[in-house]
């Protein structure tokens, strides 16, 4: 493969803002531009052709055309046109996506302009309306208590539960068709894959669930619905609290695990283990 970098020089783009914070994107690419990456590509391609009679990389290029599968050029070519027109129009619009664009290719013809379009979304705005006060209302057992129903860690879990609750009924946020589709398409495939390796097909863990494909889906799309609102919101609040979380306090999450090798994949997941434990202590300044 070239290092050639990929430019496109007179792309144009179109910015559609659709509901919640998702887009897209109408990307549209010259000609000249794609052929310039076609002929990389089967240059590539033909370089590694050999044909009896010529030496390797020596072939003249009508018979080396016959052999080369246009249809393999042509998937290189989107490989490597789509991802670059696709940031330099993020770029050029100033977004900032939180998930993987669905893309369409809607027109590929030679000697005419390319066109794709791609569907993503930004983080979604959150209004916390009165959650401060709203907390406020739930109540946990205290010593003097009439009636004392549950004890330490049970009591503290209810309470939990209670002030998710109350966040999830109070604060608005809306999210974008495009990631709770996302998201609940994450939870089905762990879903087949936990099934799988219990040792069962997807149609014999619908048969012995008694539930079928499409109450599967919406029951993982509601999941999806609830998790992505409450991650949301627990990340606006944790804003509004000003909750920070120290590399002092990840080293400490990494340096538990004993295993070296699990370590190191810890410390590539720090991002990952600081939102973990900034939404742990969110939940604590809600207590």
């Amino acid at each position: 493969m070239l290092d050639t970098p990929i430019i496109i020089s007179f792309m144009t783009t179109a910015l559609t803002r659709l509901a919640g914070s998702a887009f897209e994107l109408t990307i549209t690419m010259p000609w000249a531009d794609v052929k310039k990456i076609y002929d990389e590509v089967f240059e590539e391609l033909a370089a590694g052709i050999e044909v009896e009679g010529f030496r390797k990389g020596k072939t003249p290029k009508e018979i080396v055309q016959s052999k080369v599968d246009k249809s393999k050029v042509y998937g290189e070519v989107i490989n490597r046109i789509v991802p670059v027109s696709y940031q330099k129009a993020l770029e050029e619009h100033g977004l900032k996506p939180i998930s993987s664009p669905k893309v369409q290719i809607t027109s590929a013809e030679e000697e005419k302009d390319w066109q794709i379009v791609a569907h993503s979304a930004e983080k979604p705005s959150v209004d916390l309306g009165d959650y401060k006060a709203q907390i406020k209302t739930v109540k946990i057992w205290k010593p003097g208590d009439e009636e004392k129903t549950n004890e330490g860690e049970a009591d503290t879990q209810k309470k939990i539960s209670e002030i998710i609750d109350k966040l999830l009924a109070n604060c608005k946020v809306e999210l974008a068709a495009v990631l709770v589709e996302s998201e609940a398409h994450r939870l089905i495939s762990q879903l087949v894959e936990d099934v799988r390796q219990a040792g069962l097909t997807f149609e014999q863990y619908l048969q012995s669930s008694q539930q079928t494909q499409e109450q599967v889906h919406e029951k993982y799309h509601k999941q999806a619905e609830t998790a992505l609102k409450l991650e949301f919101i627990l990340e606006a609040v944790a804003d509004d609290l000003d909750v920070k979380v120290t590399q002092e306090e990840i080293d400490g999450v990494i340096n538990k695990e004993e295993d070296k090798a699990r370590q190191e994949t810890l410390k590539q997941q720090s991002y990952v283990i600081a939102s973990l434990l900034r939404r742990d202590k969110t939940i604590s300044r809600l207590l």
